[in-house]
């Protein structure tokens, strides 16, 4: 199933990634948009406007001070997953957008890499067993890759070396688009692999 967007707005989800940041409610110009996000878990998309909005992460369940005030520019027509990443002394939110997939064929998927591990060196991305990717660091989104349909083994090395630091096995379907976060401190190194909203949106 498509959702035809025919107008101008932008659809907007935020993913928590903050590895020492408790739960956090979520306010857009003033007035709250999500309660209580945990790490490692997304809202759902929202439609929002093109604009410039002032963003307030605050404590779950509170609404005095701040963990972060922020200014996000939103744009017309596109799907963008927003993250609150960083540790909690210096946590952001970083804006990606995610890639339309109106041209793949109905056997092929799209899988991109983000990584927002804040203690990470720059990791190599391996896929089968062979280079995808070379120094992702921190906050690095790599181009998709256009892959079969299939199931696939990924690793993640530091740059440059062997040390593996996460190895797993992942699956991907055709006509959609993905993309894996790896999560956490380098002491406990995760991964999330999300659907994106823009398999099903179209403009």
């Amino acid at each position: 199933m498509f959702i035809r967007n025919d107008k101008k707005e932008s659809y907007i989800r935020v993913l928590h990634a903050s590895p020492d940041t408790p739960p956090v409610d979520i306010y857009v110009n003033g007035a709250p948009l999500f309660k209580n996000l945990a790490y490692e878990n997304f809202t759902e998309y929202v439609p929002l406007g093109k604009g410039t909005y002032k963003v307030d992460l605050y404590p779950a369940g509170k609404d005095e001070t701040p963990i972060l005030t922020q200014n996000v520019d939103i744009p017309e027509n596109e799907v963008i997953t927003v993250v609150a990443t960083g540790n909690l002394n210096d946590i952001q939110l970083v804006s990606y957008m995610e890639s339309n997939p109106k041209d793949l064929p109905h056997d092929k998927s799209r899988l991109r890499f983000i990584n927002l591990s804040p203690d990470s060196p720059e990791l190599d991305v391996w896929l089968d067993g062979e280079v995808a990717f070379k120094d992702v660091g921190f906050l690095d989104a790599t181009n998709y890759l256009n892959l079969p349909a299939g199931t696939y083994i990924v690793g993640f090395d530091i740059a440059d070396t062997k040390d593996k630091v996460l190895e797993l096995k992942t699956e991907v379907k055709g006509e959609k688009v993905y993309t894996m976060y790896i999560l956490g401190d380098m002491s406990n190194l995760t991964s999330i692999q999300s659907l994106d909203g823009s398999t099903y949106m179209r403009y």
